[in-house]
This record gives C-alpha cells, structure tokens and sequence, in this order.
C-alpha cells in the first residue's frame, strides 16, 4: 500500500542478510546507496522531473520517498525495483485535489503499482497510443493534515529521499510486476514473510537527476542531486514493505568522513542521521544573485534542510536545530536564527548585512521552513508561493547565508559547527516570448573543531 499513517501495517518479519559491500562510513560520492532532491515543486503550473538510475549490473530494490516543503512530512512513498543499468522516471504535476500527483508511463515495476486505488486519492491510468499504460498517484495529507496548515496544497513543493534497500537476486524477475506483487501477498508471498529472501545487501551505484520546468514559461533548469554512499550497515536487511516509513536516515552507520576527518556519533541514540547531517553541514553557503532590469533577471534560493525533521518533530529540539516543530501553529515555526551579507560583482557590501532584509520589508533574519525558497528583490524565479523576499540592492552579485548552530561533539569530542543544508541558486532570464534557466549549487563551508 501507499504510506498512509491511518492504516499503517506492522513491519514485516525480517531475517540477517548476507555481508553486503558497504564501507565502514558515509561520504559523499557521485554515486551512493542514499540520494537526496533537496527541491520538487508544482506551483502554478511547474512540473519537476527526477531520473533514479541504476549505475550497476545487479538488480536494485529501492525506496522513494515524497516529503512535503514545511515540516517534512511524508505524502507518498513506494517502492521500486530497478533492473542493470535501468532508470526510472517520473514527473510530478498538480491535480483536481489541489496537491502534486506522481506520473509515470515507464515499464519499471513499483510496489504499490502507480495509478492503483488509495481512497479518497485514487490514482488513474490510461493507455497511450505507443501501448504505453500512464500512471498517475496523487500525494496524501494524512500525517499533517489535522495541523494548522493542514490543506493538500502543503504536498505542492517538497523534498525527496532515496534509499536502496539492497540487491535483488537473478533468480527474481523484477521486470516481471505481477509476480513482484505476488512476493507482497500477505499470507503466501515469500516478501510478506521474510523481506530478506533473494535480497542481500545495498551496495551503492544510484544516481539521480532533477528537472525544474514551466512550460508556460518556457523555460527549465536543472535541480542537483546529493548521493551518500557507504550508509547502509552491514549484515541488515533494510528491504521494508512500502507504507512503513522505512528505511529511514537514521537505519545507517554512525560514523562519516568530513572533509578528511572521521566523526563517530555511535554512543548517541541517533549516531546515523548525526552522521548524515554531520556530512551536510554547512557554517556559511555563499551563491551567486542576479536580479538585472535590463534581462529582467529573477534570481531565488532554495534553502533545505533535509534532516530537520529528525531532530525538530518531536516534543523538543535537539542540535544542531534550536526549535521545535510545532504542527499548531501556521507555519510550523520551527525557526533558524541565520545572517545574510550582501556583495556585488566587485565584492561590495550592503549596509544591511546583518539581517536578511531591512525593518519592515518581509522577512525576519530566520529561515523555518524544511525546504525554503529566497528570493531576491521579491521577484521569483521558482514562482513559489512560500517563497521569502530578501532586498538586494545591487543588479548582480553574491550572496552568504551564515549559521552560528553546531552539531554535537561525537564520541572523540570533535565538533561539525553549522546546519545540515542541500540547495541551489536558481535564476530565470527573460528575452522577449523566451526564458533561459540555470542553476548554481551552493558552495559551503564546513568547520570542524576539537577540544
């Protein structure tokens, strides 16, 4: 089934893998067994394409998880079995709910199949004339829909979590759907009853890409994709049911290389996503802006924090994040106190480059949401509604978001100093009837400390 919190099934029994090849810590790669999409929107009318590819000749099963942009809550997730060298593409679009749906004409088999009944989201196919069979999932509100801000609308921009969940023996067909779903019956499928059986462990290879397009716009750019590779522990079935919000960022290993340095977080109850958001981590992110009137330039950030939830939804805070989430009021307020300095080309600064904005002009010198867009001079290149105005007085120029929270120390009292962030800059060109996109991923900085 599709994750739906109110008829969440218990996890299924799970037996001891074989070892699987995994490194003793998580690192960034290009290609890896965790994939992050810090950004997917289908505000007024964008569409954000995502490409999961299988870099290997083994057979993947994988999990792929949809959060919504405000506190990272859970509106669809499934899973997918990826045959050698097999990619899997989707689109994701608004639909008659007022919310994103996921859409697919791809052969790649997913459990549950996409288009399938979820009431009262039921999806829909419909058969092309190239024999195609289009499948389209509408996202669900269920996990935060008795909050403040409880409209579907939330499901509108977001972020994406992929976890391999291991590798798929040759003696399963995962081209072959109908017998996948059989391997799912409860009571007679070999998965309902041991999720390990002709699955050993994740080994790495995935890689994704983004596309953030407006067709009424005419123009797109691409949206960077973070992998983690070495995260899965060894000897751990991590192949889960869908619906069970599992695996998660804090089912890996506890320790990570940053920036040549090991940090061990495995005396802390949640060492894993410590690991990751350690990895992550940045003091200060600098991009570019470009907002000139004579190309009509739109320049946004995006801004995610990919492991907030874990540390921001319960009933307090833990660091690095000082806030809770609180699903009572509008916004979720689970705010971050960070500073924006201001630059032009030839490294000028503006005289209010101590808060994001001066008095009175939108935005408080805080960023709250999960996945958060800023935009410079109130014009947005993303079209997001959400979206923050940041004044800047220049035509072009730079900018650096700074943070004074920290990690806690690890287990050797070393200290990953900053907040856990994926993102990019994005601007939008305009000459005449035409539009040009690009994106910048933001450059970091990473400070260590030891005492």
């Amino acid at each position: 089934m599709f994750s739906k919190p109110k008829t969440l099934a218990l996890a299924v029994a799970s037996a001891t893998l074989a070892a699987s090849v995994a490194s003793a810590e998580q690192s960034l790669s290009p290609t890896g067994q965790v994939l992050l999409y810090p950004f997917y929107s289908t505000e007024n009318n964008a569409n954000t394409y995502m490409h999961v590819t299988n870099n290997t000749s083994d057979q993947k099963a994988v999990k792929v998880r949809f959060m919504e942009g405000q506190g990272s809550s859970v509106v669809l997730e499934f899973n997918v079995y990826l045959g050698p060298h097999d990619i899997f593409p989707v689109a994701l679009a608004t639909n008659d709910f007022g919310g994103t749906s996921v859409i697919a004409a791809d052969n790649t088999c997913t459990v549950p199949r996409l288009g399938t009944s979820n009431p009262p989201y039921d999806g829909t196919q419909e058969l092309l004339s190239s024999g195609a069979t289009l499948r389209s999932q509408p996202f669900v509100p269920y996990l935060f829909e008795n909050e403040e801000s409880g409209d579907i609308s939330r499901t509108l921009m977001g972020h994406v979590e992929v976890f391999e969940m291991g590798v798929v023996s040759d003696t399963v067909d995962v081209a072959d759907c109908d017998s996948l779903l059989d391997l799912w019956t409860n009571g007679t499928g070999a998965w309902s009853s041991n999720t390990a059986t002709d699955v050993t462990g994740p080994t790495g290879g995935l890689s994704g890409s983004s596309l953030f397009i407006v067709p009424e716009l005419a123009y797109s750019l691409s949206i960077p994709v973070t992998a983690i590779d070495g995260w899965a522990k060894a000897n751990t079935n991590y192949h889960k049911s869908p619906g069970v919000l599992a695996p998660d960022l804090d089912d890996g290993v506890t320790t990570a290389l940053v920036n040549g340095v090991t940090v061990d977080y495995t005396s802390k109850t949640n060492g894993s996503v410590l690991a990751v958001s350690a990895l992550l981590a940045s003091a200060s992110i600098n991009n570019e802006v470009q907002t000139e009137d004579v190309i009509a330039a739109e320049t946004d950030w995006v801004v995610t924090f990919p492991t907030k939830s874990y540390f921001t939804n319960g009933t307090s805070a833990s660091a690095p994040f000082t806030e809770v989430y609180d699903g009572t009021e509008a916004d979720g307020a689970a705010c971050e106190p960070m500073t924006l300095v201001r630059r032009d080309r030839e490294s000028n600064t503006s005289n209010t480059s101590g808060s994001f904005v001066p008095s009175g002009s939108g935005v408080e010198d805080t960023v709250c949401r999960s996945v958060n867009t800023l935009s410079f001079n109130s014009k947005s290149a993303l079209i997001t509604s959400t979206n923050k105005s940041i004044a800047y007085s220049f035509q072009a120029g730079s900018a650096t978001l700074e943070t004074t929270q920290a990690l806690p120390k690890d287990d050797n009292n070393v200290q990953i100093n900053g907040l856990p962030i994926l993102g990019f800059s994005a601007t939008r060109i305009v000459n005449g009837d035409m539009s040009y996109g690009y994106s910048v991923e933001h450059k970091s900085m990473t400070v260590t400390s030891a005492s």
